[in-house]
């Protein structure tokens, strides 16, 4: 294994790790998980970077001011709220025309390797994480889907451990949406 691989596979240990301890701990209604929300991303958006992921590191920018402002924004009792489809539909909207544009231009200007999948990704992964932070529940049925095409980018991007962790940010999703309790501290 040659230092750049040993140092990617180092630093992906360690995004892993932290972002998972990020939805662990919200997922329990513990405002620790708002510094893992940000260090998680910090060494994420260095290895996305590194494997010419471009606009995933944009997405890890926002995941640390999302992270920042569900901080200053945490109630005393964690309480989401309903949104009903017609809420929806808007974010649905201008998610699927803005990840169109960003991954058009990703294709024709940079050397990104998934420009169209990078974007869908990037842009309601950001979407999804602003409800989450304002407790809608129904952010968890984004981060699904969202967590479902991850797996199949970092798969082909060859980072596997980050692959496991959308695995298992997956399960953690669906358990926010069906309120499982498998990941209960």
């Amino acid at each position: 294994m040659n230092s750049s691989t040993l140092i990617n596979r180092s630093i992906e240990i360690l995004a892993v790790a932290l972002n998972l301890l990020y939805t662990l701990y919200y997922l329990n209604g513990n405002s620790w998980c708002y510094l893992f929300g940000v260090l998680g991303p910090l060494a994420l958006m260095v290895l996305c970077y590194r494997k010419q992921l471009y606009a995933e590191p944009v997405l890890q920018l926002f995941y640390i001011a999302l992270a920042a402002y569900g901080f200053y924004n945490t109630p005393d009792v964690w309480q989401t709220t309903h949104w009903p489809f017609s809420a929806h539909l808007p974010l649905l909207i201008v998610g699927a025309m803005v990840s169109a544009a960003t991954g058009f231009l990703l294709s024709k200007y940079t050397i990104a390797k998934l420009p169209y999948p990078d974007s869908v990704v990037t842009v309601f992964a950001i979407i999804g994480t602003w409800l989450m932070v304002n407790y809608v529940h129904e952010s968890w049925l984004y981060l699904v889907a969202i967590n479902a095409l991850s797996i199949v980018i970092y798969v082909k991007r060859r980072l596997y451990i980050g692959a496991v962790m959308f695995v298992i940010y997956l399960a953690m999703s669906a358990d926010g949406y069906f309120e499982f309790n498998w990941f209960v501290l």
